[in-house]
């Protein structure tokens, strides 16, 4: 008998993973606010129901789903508490605990208890008003990053390196957050880094890194916009990866994290790894679900499938079997002719794809209005995932996609 999955989350982002629930034999439910959603004609159901308000999903739950549900998961999408939530509800929480979700998601919280722990974390505090943040300013100086402590993709956020842009960056933090709350960060400059690792009976496995690409930030500043990165890491060196196995052992170990994913956010400073962040979840932007498998061989969906199913893990399935360069890039409103910003689009022509692009598309479509500023992660208007035989060839191939891509 096929085991249902309950996956919340039908954008474009979320097609690959449900096709791989699918080859593996699961039977799909998808949940996606959207109407329209990509998955809708993917799924082997689908329902409109907004994947971030937990009524909603109880409702659908108590009201709508006919079916017994083996296991809950999502494909980069930030919502680590309501899995757990609905997982919980649903009784097959096989992997993040609701308590450690929900610690999480408050990037203020999961500071402190990093902190706590004695993990290596840029300096921080929780601020309310532009006193607060000069004197944190004052203590550790320029540069600094403000933030909400509740969103997430980039959401709200500003990179400070004057007291002219502070009062700006406060406000425009708080209209992110949804308890108005924030915080500062000092910036630590150095190589960024994205990992992602699985959980198996309370051990860490580190399995990827990937580099992440800040270059030409100025068109973005003040807002703070990746745009992609590169697989193999060509910063983590052996030091730095056991640093952070042992720091995401420790995390693991006070959450009391059986089974489960954990992604960081890092970045190397003076020669020092250091954690921005964490999250009890998938990442998004195509790093678990198309650079992973490419990069190192290991079937990344399949074991993150499994693991919320219940499913036994074969520690061979973790064993790094390829080394291959893989780039991922973006395509910006800021890549186009200023008249084009905020205007409707008519027309989108892809270039032809070679067996060099492994992945491509466009998150934005035709009679959908160009965003006048790339200001989150949210407003990238399409993406590409290329390799080759160097990291260099696969920038690249990249770059050269996206530079045909032909937006009217």
């Amino acid at each position: 008998m096929k085991k249902n999955i309950l996956i919340l989350g039908g954008g474009i982002d979320q097609i690959i993973g449900i096709k791989k629930a699918q080859q593996m034999g699961l039977y799909t439910i998808v949940l996606d606010g959207n109407e329209n959603a990509p998955a809708k004609n993917v799924a082997d159901e689908f329902y409109t129901v907004s994947i971030k308000h937990i009524q909603q999903i109880k409702e659908f739950i108590f009201h709508t789903l006919d079916k017994k549900i083996d296991g809950v998961i999502a494909f980069g999408v930030d919502i680590a508490y309501i899995i757990a939530q609905t997982a919980n509800i649903l009784q097959c929480n096989h992997t993040i605990p609701q308590e450690a979700a929900a610690l999480s998601e408050d990037k203020f919280q999961s500071k402190e208890f990093m902190k706590n722990l004695g993990i290596s974390i840029p300096p921080y505090a929780q601020i309310s008003s532009y006193e607060e943040a000069f004197n944190f300013i004052k203590k550790y100086g320029f540069d600094v990053v403000i933030k909400p402590k509740d969103n997430s993709a980039a959401r709200g956020i500003s990179y400070i390196n004057s007291l002219e842009q502070l009062s700006d960056a406060i406000s425009y933090a708080k209209s992110f957050s949804k308890s108005q709350t924030i915080q500062i960060e000092k910036y630590f400059s150095g190589p960024q880094i994205s990992s992602e690792s699985f959980v198996i009976n309370g051990k860490v496995h580190n399995i990827a890194f990937l580099d992440r690409n800040y270059s030409n930030q100025e068109r973005f500043f003040p807002n703070i916009i990746e745009d992609g990165g590169n697989m193999p890491s060509q910063f983590m060196l052996q030091k730095h990866k056991n640093q952070l196995h042992f720091m995401l052992q420790k995390i693991v170990d006070a959450l009391q994290i059986k089974n489960g994913i954990i992604k960081g956010d890092l970045v190397i400073h003076n020669d020092t790894l250091y954690i921005i962040e964490f999250a009890l979840r998938l990442s998004g932007g195509n790093f678990s679900t198309v650079c992973i498998p490419a990069s190192t061989g290991v079937d990344f969906l399949r074991i993150a499938l499994d693991l919320h199913l219940n499913v036994p893990i074969d520690k061979s399935q973790l064993n790094i079997t390829k080394d291959k360069p893989v780039t991922m890039r973006y395509k910006f409103v800021e890549d186009l002719p200023p008249k084009q910003h905020g205007k409707l689009i008519s027309s989108i022509i892809m270039p032809q794809q070679t067996p060099s692009i492994l992945a491509a598309n466009m998150h934005i479509q035709p009679q959908q209005q160009l965003p006048l500023k790339t200001t989150s992660h949210a407003s990238r208007l399409g993406f590409v995932v290329t390799t080759a035989s160097t990291i260099s060839q696969s920038q690249e191939i990249a770059q050269n996609f996206l530079d045909k891509v032909v937006i009217q």
